[in-house]
This record gives structure tokens, sequence and C-alpha cells, in this order.
């Protein structure tokens, strides 16, 4: 009689990635074949503070293979309410040196790229290579301006949040066509301020924040062709209500960067 040879699935992970990331291998947006692309994906995050900090936590226990961490500031005493890896241990030093051996301790297998500087349109070319999406986690205006034009240029997914008070923001954004708007046209739309330091904000409503950013910025690293993002969807979410308020963003039709 003929034989008949089963095909066996090839092997995408090892024992201990399936078992390091077992509960997330249960969600269906993630799989097998989704930690995989996981594991060989590049996130750029810019900006190391109440956002970034805590958004490359969760993607390094999420197992990104490769994390590039940009911020030139240090770690101080008034960052220690809402920048949760930091402790007073780390007080003066750079951010970026103080989060990668904190990242280490949670997964080794993380490659850290770290850039001790201020992300602005003359280094963002060099700093964006072989990205595969970038998390802005900065906290001024005109630096968002300018990470967005530079992935707009290179056609890289953006993911932007920001937190005031009680409220946080966020926002996807995708450069390939249609395009849906950018970061310019945003703010060309609606007034956009850097009130964090004069209006302050509340440590949970930071996190929120992050925890939304992050988890965007998984799912689409897990499956960048079919992943469920609402890409141009601008969110406001008041923390106090709690009430989500959206919109989606139109492109500016003058706009020099995406139109």
């Amino acid at each position: 009689m003929p034989t008949t040879t089963l095909q066996r699935r090839p092997v995408l992970l090892t024992k201990q990635e399936i078992t390091r990331y077992s509960r997330q291998l249960l969600v269906d947006a993630i799989d097998e074949e989704g930690q995989h692309n996981l594991t060989h994906a590049h996130a750029v995050i810019i900006g190391l503070g109440g956002l970034g900090s805590l958004a490359a936590r969760l993607l390094a226990g999420a197992g990104v293979g490769t994390l590039t961490l940009v911020d030139g500031d240090v770690v101080e005493m008034s960052n220690l309410a809402r920048q949760v890896p930091y402790n007073e241990m780390h007080l003066g030093e750079l951010k970026t040196r103080a989060l990668s051996r904190e990242l280490n301790k949670v997964n080794p297998e993380v490659t850290l790229h770290i850039k001790s500087l201020f992300a602005d349109k003359n280094n963002l070319p060099s700093i964006l290579a072989n990205a595969n999406c970038v998390l802005d986690c900065t906290d001024e205006v005109k630096q968002r301006k300018q990470v967005n034009a530079a992935c707009a240029s290179k056609q890289l997914p953006l993911f932007i949040a920001a937190a005031s008070g009680c409220t946080w923001q966020a926002i996807n954004l995708s450069f390939q066509r249609p395009i849906k708007g950018c970061y310019a046209c945003l703010v060309s739309q609606i007034k956009i301020r850097d009130d964090c330091t004069t209006k302050g904000v509340l440590g949970p409503v930071v996190a929120m924040a992050a925890c939304h950013q992050a988890t965007q910025a998984l799912l689409f690293l897990a499956n960048k062709q079919h992943a469920d993002i609402q890409w141009g969807q601008y969110l406001v979410y008041n923390a106090v209500k709690p009430a989500l308020q959206s919109f989606s963003l139109a492109p500016f039709p003058h706009c020099e960067v995406c139109q």
C-alpha cells in the first residue's frame, strides 16, 4: 500500500519561549506565529518617561526581539511618581542605561540598542533605521512633529500617546496609502498644548496611555498585514468621568508632510 508523508508544522518557538509567553499565546491575536513575528520585530521607543518606560517594559516582557530606546534625560526624583521602572537607586543616571538594565532583568533575550540623546530631525533617519514601528512617547509638540515627519518619510507605522491631568490621548498613524492624516494634520486642526509640566498629570493616567500604546504596537508587530488597528482614529479618554471620545483624523489638504 502506498505510504503518505505527514507534513509537520515548522517549529517556531522553543520550549522556553512557549513557557515564557504561555499566557499571551492563548490570545487569538497573537498565537505561535504572532509570537514568532514579535521575536523578529524591531520597535523604536522615543522618550523614556512615564509613557515610554512602561511601554518598553511591556514590549520587552511580551518578547519584541529588538528595542531601540531613545532619550537624553536622566532620572529625577519627580519622575518616580509615574515612571514605573525607575527607583531612587537610579537618580541622576541616564534613563537609557537605567531602563536597559531593568529590561534585561525582565527578558534577557531582547536585544536593546540605547541612544542617549534627544531625537531631532537630524538624527532621526539613523535612529529609525531597520525599525518596524515607532512609539512616540515624547512630551513636546515640536519633537512629535519631527518624529511624525521622519516616520512619514520612511513610511513607518507610528503610535503616539500623551497624557495631561486626568486625560490621555492616542492615535495610530499609517503612512501607507490611503493616508488618513498625520500628526501635522492633527495639530493644524486642533490645539494641542505642552501642558504636562504646568497642568500636572496622574501616574495611573500615564500608565493607561502607555498600556494602550503598547497594546496597539504589539498587535501590529504580531500580524502586520491583518492586525485590527484603527489607523487615524484620535482617542481622548477622561479617567475621571470616565468617558472615551474619538474622531477620525482627516488629512489636511495642504499638509507638507503626508499630502
